[in-house]
């Protein structure tokens, strides 16, 4: 049965959301919680979490994440936060747990777990928010095939991007492996996707680049060229917009399909 409540958040996140003196940054509730009742079409697990600044307008962003185990999914949540989401956005993480692995063996067993590991998620999240944007977050634990529940989860949320984690090796479809859930998301997704490498992979790609001499950067491009636009000044200008971890991106859109792919 739904149950819905609001709590302060725990107390091992007061120094980086807030004092315990002071009024809680971010309150949290269970929205939906259909895990112990056997008689749900679906089982369900949604927690929110809303910083108290948080106001939603038409410039607000919703960013649905897959999450799982790995340790690449962490990374797309980290690059999420850091470089993607804005005062005003929302992020939905979704971790879909498949009826067939063993961690849904002895469901009635696994309910306290699933609670638990719902808790943990979203104090990560807000505690990787430590710029304090004020933003929505929701944590969904799903029962369900991971492929068909992230497409429902999209036709729900209706989000503007899905960011997914990747250990692939290369930012192109090629360097994915087979049946991966990255590339699925690639092939189906009807939003803009994202594909996040873990922080070490995306330095050793970027050493690797810088290290070509064969590989020219948009700058070098822009310095050659004779356009009138002084590329020092955009260099400075963007450099000063973007945070100091940024990692260089490959953006391309695939002839006939209506998706995007964004690989970082």
């Amino acid at each position: 049965m739904a149950t819905s409540h609001e709590t302060a958040v725990g107390s091992e996140i007061s120094g980086i959301l807030g004092g315990a003196s002071e009024a809680p940054v971010f309150l949290k509730r269970v929205s939906f919680d259909t895990f112990d009742n056997r008689d749900a079409r679906d089982f369900s697990l949604t927690l929110r979490a809303t910083h108290r600044s948080y106001t939603y307008s038409y410039r607000s962003r919703t960013f649905l994440c897959g999450i799982d185990q790995n340790d690449y999914s962490e990374s797309a949540l980290d690059w999420l936060i850091e470089v993607l989401v804005e005062d005003g956005d929302e992020i939905i993480a979704l971790r879909v747990i498949d009826p067939g692995s063993r961690m849904a063996a002895g469901l009635s067993m696994q309910e306290k777990m699933y609670r638990k590991d719902a808790d943990l998620l979203m104090e990560r999240i807000l505690q990787k928010n430590e710029e304090s944007k004020a933003i929505s977050v929701m944590v969904e634990f799903a029962m369900g095939k991971v492929t068909t529940t992230l497409l429902h989860r999209i036709h729900i949320y209706q989000p503007d991007s899905l960011i997914i984690g990747t250990r692939g090796k290369g930012l192109g479809l090629q360097s994915l492996l087979p049946g991966s859930i990255s590339k699925y998301c690639l092939a189906t997704s009807p939003v803009p996707v994202i594909v996040v490498r873990p922080d070490r992979k995306r330095e050793e790609a970027k050493s690797k680049r810088l290290a070509n001499p064969l590989r020219q950067s948009y700058v070098e491009i822009l310095e050659k060229s004779n356009s009138s636009m002084d590329f020092r000044t955009l260099n400075q200008s963007t450099q000063a917009e973007k945070p100091s971890s940024t990692i260089k991106s490959h953006f391309g859109i695939f002839g006939g399909s209506k998706y995007k792919r964004l690989s970082v």
